[in-house]
């Protein structure tokens, strides 16, 4: 027979599992959706720019939106998204798209190198959504489309308005979605033109009645001026919202999954003392007091984590402890972080232990964790496990900049990579930004990342979701790994 803390740990499991899964919206169970308060915000209409660290939501939002049956889910469950029921959602760029809803990374490639302007490829793209009639309509091909609108601008600007107005006779709004802005080139110069001509675009749509963008974005891209400087960025700024996660919001997705997982919902409940559904029928919504009450959260994370991180909680307190470890130099954590760290920590505790979870379990699962917040940084930016390769098992941190560059020049580690670069090697895709500034130019970069911060603006420090996988040490920290 199951008992309530073996049940519990199994739905720790089965929440992991599910939300390690970057994009399978249409298989993860709506309920095991929450919806932070930035988050509604970003879901708002008006949201038009939306921001956000890998891992925070942003292909998820993406997905969701274009999803009936999970938008039906937030509608009933988180009204203060404010999603109205006459949407039209059209994904506009975005990962595992058709090439029928948008042209991809190749076909970008060939668009710009046949000289059509970025913003007339973002034109097209909207117009084909918007369901521009004409000629445009009887086109087939996203070249022959961008021409079509490059050509012709003033009939582009009528079709576009009498889209429009068609929209607004019928009550609707057209929202079409741009994600994995980094997947539309190889190189930044070309990702920062084609973003540039998207955010024209989107500041522009802002003029229509019932035709609206929202660009998912990460933090990086935004502070780069090749990107921003254009005549207006500022009322497109205006409309961002950040997908931040705070601890509340983590515990409270946490809850979420454990009161809807069919292997923990019925113990759970009774260890939450859940109040009445405010969901769809068979779901649960967290209720208010565990969306933002630390402390009724922390109670609850007692009976399933205990009170210390070993025999005191001179040690910390498991509540507090974990988020901490897994903030990056931004001071933000990604759910998925957060939640492979408890799954993790679930599968290390013993079958008999007491509780959920072993607080040993959960130092494991920072390990977990770290690595996969590494590897995703290095997915992302193959740089940057170059520069950290030098430095594995030579540093403890908090350390100089001396001592990291000191190992840069030791190992030609930037020589290495400046001379991959100009032969155009795959290895250096998205560069850094800094590399023409030398070490104190990746530090910069590292800094912009979250992956490094600067202590009273001289000592290096590197959080724990880094720290640990790239093997640096540091006194009282959580064990590196090796």
């Amino acid at each position: 027979m199951t008992t309530a803390v073996q049940a519990i740990r199994s739905g720790i499991r089965q929440a992991a599992a599910v939300l390690a899964q970057d994009q399978a919206t249409s298989s993860r169970p709506e309920a095991f959706t929450y919806v932070p308060p930035t988050h509604a915000r970003a879901l708002d209409l008006d949201a038009t720019l939306i921001e956000g660290i890998r891992g925070a939501g942003k292909s998820f939002w993406f997905s969701l939106l274009a999803s009936p049956k999970h938008l039906s889910f937030v509608r009933a469950s988180f009204p203060e998204a404010r999603l109205p029921q006459s949407v039209q959602v059209a994904q506009g760029f975005g990962m595992g798209l058709s090439i029928a809803q948008a042209p991809d990374a190749d076909t970008l490639a060939a668009l710009m190198d046949n000289n059509f302007r970025e913003r007339s490829i973002w034109r097209a793209v909207i117009a084909h959504h918007a369901q521009v009639d004409g000629p445009f309509a009887k086109l087939k091909e996203w070249t022959a489309r961008v021409h079509w609108v490059q050509q012709n601008p003033e009939a582009f600007a009528r079709g576009l308005e009498a889209a429009d107005q068609r929209l607004g006779a019928k009550g609707e709004t057209l929202l079409v979605l741009f994600d994995a802005l980094d997947r539309m080139a190889d190189d930044w110069q070309h990702i920062n033109k084609l973003a540039k001509g998207l955010l024209q675009e989107a500041l522009n749509m802002r003029s229509m009645r019932s035709i609206r963008c929202k660009v998912f974005v990460r933090p990086d891209l935004l502070q780069d001026p090749a990107v921003t400087s254009f005549a207006d960025y500022s009322k497109l700024l205006a409309t961002k919202a950040s997908l931040v996660w705070h601890r509340a919001d983590l515990y409270a997705l946490l809850y979420q999954c454990l009161g809807n997982a069919p292997v923990s919902r019925k113990h759970f409940a009774a260890w939450a003392e859940r109040g009445k559904s405010t969901a769809a029928a068979g779901d649960w919504a967290v209720p208010s007091n565990l969306r933002k009450d630390e402390d009724r959260q922390e109670a609850l994370f007692e009976r399933i984590a205990g009170k210390a991180m070993g025999s005191s909680v001179k040690r910390g307190k498991p509540y507090t402890w974990l988020v901490n470890h897994l903030q990056d130099g931004l001071n933000q954590v990604s759910p998925r972080s957060f939640l492979a760290a408890l799954g993790k920590a679930a599968s290390e505790t013993e079958e008999d232990y007491a509780l959920p979870l072993d607080y040993r379990g959960i130092q494991r699962g920072v390990q977990e964790a770290s690595q996969i917040r590494v590897q995703e940084i290095t997915e992302d930016y193959p740089w940057v496990g170059r520069v950290m390769e030098p430095l594995r098992g030579n540093l403890t941190v908090p350390c100089t900049a001396a001592e990291i560059e000191k190992l840069w020049k030791a190992n030609q580690t930037l020589d290495q990579l400046e001379a991959l670069l100009k032969r155009g090697k795959a290895a250096v895709n998205l560069p850094p930004q800094n590399l023409e500034q030398g070490p104190s130019g990746i530090l910069l970069d590292l800094e912009a990342l979250g992956m490094v911060q600067r202590m009273e603006g001289k000592r290096v420090q590197m959080p724990d979701v880094f720290r640990v996988a790239f093997g640096f040490g540091r006194r009282g920290g959580v064990t590196p790994l090796k």
